[in-house]
């Protein structure tokens, strides 16, 4: 068993004796780290993942954010969030207004993934984090708050307003130019939200969470093997492999069961789906008796010629770059591991963290598409349909992020630690 740690940019004078024992992610090992007093990081020197890490951060920021929020999500989700006059017919949205318009036109399991996305999966978002910081600023930590925040966690990825900023962003601006549109107080309130959960995810420590919900390992009994939670990262002694994590309540495994197998064929899956992500247009325009579908890719070209050259960058990254990145980074990592390789293990684990961090974000041609279906409706003159390339593509994000969630990247050096290393 190793135990080592690797400070960034943190003087010496700046350090307590060891504080824990933690276990990283990533790949896995196990780390005696220090308590930071000043601003700086600590990063795992096997991976380079970021353990801890003190500058911005503060867990009374990130429970104002966090209460703001919860605050915001009542308006931002009855009051208007646009508005627009088409031929003096007044339209208006508010945030559910594209989900229905999804359902109504034949696409109900879209629509119920759009609605936990944006209404259901934030409140419970926010509302989870908020009990868990409330309860740690009491000073009481129930036996219950460990899993709590661990699900706070995992609905972060999935709560979308911040993604759906971009996207109400580029609805608006391809409107804007041939109608009257107006931003309603329903949407500012959006607009506040997406910045309050990135402000909110920027301000929060995790580990430190974790130190204070408890319990802690001081130390270890060298002579004992230990294997680490990987979603807490708590040191458990390898004879309680498949036992509750006694922090965070998560099953403790050296490797996930069969995640490798289920990652690929999730992403089999997101293969599957691919073509017809880009084939088919995502949306159909329908104005005064002509019909004209608009692919992802022409999509592209249409603010390339409208000069919204950002919002092109945006999508094309988004839509195009990023589902191909986690499709064929997946697919590396499956052959890695099925292979035993151990070469580039360090730039695999980077990717991993990239593509976790950056895959939801895939979901910004999709809220551009809901954002302005309820507007751009005229009975008989003009009505925006969704094409049949949208819940393919859908399918492709969901599927990948899903991929992502049960890859475990510590399976990428089960080979290199069946070798000797000091």
């Amino acid at each position: 068993m190793s135990l080592d740690t690797t400070l960034i940019g943190v003087p010496d004078a700046a350090l307590d004796p060891p504080h824990g024992v933690e276990v990283c992610p990533d790949c896995g090992l196990i780390q005696r780290l220090p308590l930071l007093q000043g601003r700086g990081k600590l990063a795992c020197p096997r991976c380079g993942h970021i353990m801890e890490r003190t500058s911005g951060r503060s867990i009374n920021a990130a429970m104002a954010m966090t209460l703001s929020a919860l605050f915001l999500l009542i308006p931002a989700n009855f009051l208007p969030l646009l508005s627009v006059d088409i031929f003096g017919v007044h339209h208006q949205s508010v945030l559910a207004s594209g989900i229905w318009g999804v359902a109504a036109q034949g696409w109900p399991v879209v629509a119920v993934i759009l609605a936990l996305e944006l209404l259901i999966l934030p409140f419970l978002r926010f509302s989870t984090l908020a009990v868990v910081l409330l309860q740690l600023d009491t000073g009481h930590y129930p036996s219950w708050l460990g899993r709590m925040f661990r699900w706070s966690e995992w609905l972060d990825q999935w709560a979308m307003l911040d993604v759906f900023l971009i996207g109400f962003g580029i609805g608006y601006e391809r409107v804007a130019p041939f109608l009257p549109i107006e931003v309603g107080t329903g949407g500012w309130c959006v607009v506040g939200l997406a910045f309050l959960s990135m402000l909110t995810r920027a301000t929060l420590e995790r580990r430190e969470i974790w130190r204070r919900i408890g319990p802690n390992v001081e130390s270890l009994d060298l002579d004992q093997e230990y294997i680490g939670c990987g979603h807490c990262g708590m040191p458990v002694a390898a004879h309680q492999e498949g036992q509750a994590c006694p922090r965070c309540a998560a099953k403790v495994w050296r490797y996930k069961p069969q995640s490798t197998m289920r990652t690929m064929a999730f992403a089999l899956a997101g293969f599957f789906c691919y073509p017809f992500a880009y084939l088919y247009p995502m949306e159909y325009n329908y104005q005064i008796g002509k019909m004209e579908g608009y692919t992802i890719m022409t999509g592209v070209m249409k603010l390339i010629d409208a000069h919204f050259l950002l919002f092109a960058a945006i999508i094309f990254m988004a839509s195009i770059v990023i589902p191909f990145l986690k499709l064929f980074s997946l697919s590396w990592f499956f052959i890695s591991v099925r292979t035993h390789s151990v070469k580039q293990l360090r730039l695999k684990t980077a990717i991993y963290r990239l593509i976790k961090t950056i895959g939801r974000w895939s979901h910004v041609d999709v809220f551009t598409v809901t954002v302005f279906l309820p507007l751009m409706h005229l009975s008989g003159l003009l009505a925006v349909y969704v094409g049949d390339a949208l819940p393919a593509f859908l399918a492709v994000v969901v599927l990948t992020m899903i991929a992502t969630e049960i890859f475990d990247p510590r399976a990428l050096w089960a080979a290199y630690l069946m070798e000797p290393h000091e």
